[in-house]
């Protein structure tokens, strides 16, 4: 006796065979999307399994050989990646051990911390000239060309230098003060400088007032020439290059084509009266005008100022005192005229005993660096240099408003 599995599904047929009933075909193609269904779900986590690890693309070089993302980063680098047989190796960047007795490097972006001074302000105003340099001169540099300044030995004015006079500039040898030759440098000084700024409208719309400065100090300098004994080329011509040194001074007033104009046309004719040519036809100038009328005293004290400032800055050591002695001497001597001519009686406050007494100051402090520098005593250079400091500061708050800067 034959027993047979009997299903719900299943029945005998003609011939013994069985078929199939629509239920059972139903749960086999049920059972069938199940069975699927579950393969897909356990196949998931190896479809990242194909060599690119860690979420990194591979990209192909030239020689076929796969390189990771990160290789391409560290190429050129200290070799954090490396690639063996075709397939992309990385490996993590060696650490070295950190010695004890030295800081970490710390970064900003990808520069190193340790290139920024830690102190930037006392390095940069460290003025120590180390062995085998050349210190910067005082010197201008910005001369322009077929303007040949000249850099020879400055001489002693005649009579050798005298203790300056007390009382008015009207009193005032002035070539026992600065030498023609002294005088035509300091003047060319001053020409090099506008020609660089009166290039253009935009150099000239760049610093105003430094050109309206340097015109009234100019105008200053023209004024000494005619009352100066020594032998100066354009001695003839000085008044007409002391009022056409006046219009730069008062036309430099603000920017623009206007102004650069006007302030461009006397100074390419006062080059001409110094370089030896005629004045402008239509210019008439008084002979030996007082100071007071060509060079208004605040225009004086902003130009001592920044120049002052600059030499107590600059000549501050022994060494830097005796690198360039002409140009040093000429620059005090500068401040020394300019001193002198403040106390003249076309000036305010000439007649007061007091406005007197910081003029003399000024001037016998700017006479005694001189002398020191001459010598070769820094600390007595450094002396007189504190002595014009101080007249400065008593004298600018009752006669220039209290604004000085030194």
């Amino acid at each position: 006796m034959c027993f047979c599995e009997q299903t719900p599904s299943s029945h005998k047929r003609d011939g013994g065979e069985h078929t199939e009933s629509p239920y059972m075909q139903l749960l086999k193609s049920t059972r069938g999307l199940v069975h699927y269904f579950v393969m897909a779900i356990a196949l998931i986590p190896l479809a990242g399994c194909g060599g690119g690890g860690g979420g990194e693309s591979s990209n192909s070089d030239p020689s076929g050989n796969a390189t990771s993302s990160s290789d391409q980063n560290n190429s050129g680098g200290t070799g954090s990646g490396q690639q063996s047989n075709g397939n992309s190796v990385t490996q993590g960047n060696s650490v070295n051990a950190v010695d004890p007795n030295r800081k970490e490097t710390k970064w900003i972006g990808t520069v190193p911390y340790d290139v920024f001074y830690d102190r930037p302000w006392e390095i940069a105003s460290d003025s120590t000239v180390l062995p085998g340099t050349t210190p910067t001169s005082l010197t201008n540099n910005n001369a322009s060309p077929g303007t040949q300044l000249n850099q020879g030995t400055m001489p002693t004015p005649a009579g050798g230098d005298p203790k300056p006079e007390a009382g008015g500039g009207d009193k005032v040898e002035w070539d026992k003060l600065i030498t023609a030759e002294i005088l035509n440098t300091e003047v060319k000084v001053v020409r090099t400088r506008l020609t660089t700024k009166l290039q253009s409208l935009s150099t000239y719309n760049q610093d105003t007032k430094a050109i309206s400065n340097d015109g009234a100090y100019l105008a200053g300098l023209a004024a000494v020439a005619e009352r100066h004994a020594g032998d100066i080329s354009w001695k003839e011509n000085a008044k007409f290059v002391r009022d056409l040194a006046y219009q730069i001074y008062s036309n430099a007033d603000g920017t623009g084509r206007t102004a650069f104009t006007a302030t461009q046309l006397p100074f390419e004719q006062l080059c001409t009266v110094l370089d030896g040519g005629p004045p402008p036809d239509d210019l008439e100038a008084e002979a030996n005008a007082a100071f007071g009328d060509v060079a208004y005293l605040d225009e004086l004290m902003k130009w001592i100022e920044p120049n002052f400032t600059a030499i107590k800055a600059n000549v501050n050591t022994e060494s830097r005192m005796k690198e360039d002695p002409e140009t040093l001497e000429r620059q005090l001597r500068a401040l020394l005229v300019v001193g002198r001519m403040m106390g003249d009686s076309s000036y305010a406050n000439a007649e007061e005993a007091k406005y007197q007494g910081f003029v003399n100051d000024f001037v016998g402090g700017i006479d005694e660096s001189i002398q020191a520098a001459k010598s070769g005593s820094f600390d007595s250079f450094q002396a007189g240099l504190n002595k014009v400091q101080n007249s400065c500061a008593e004298c600018h708050p009752p006669y220039r408003g209290g604004d000085a800067g030194f």
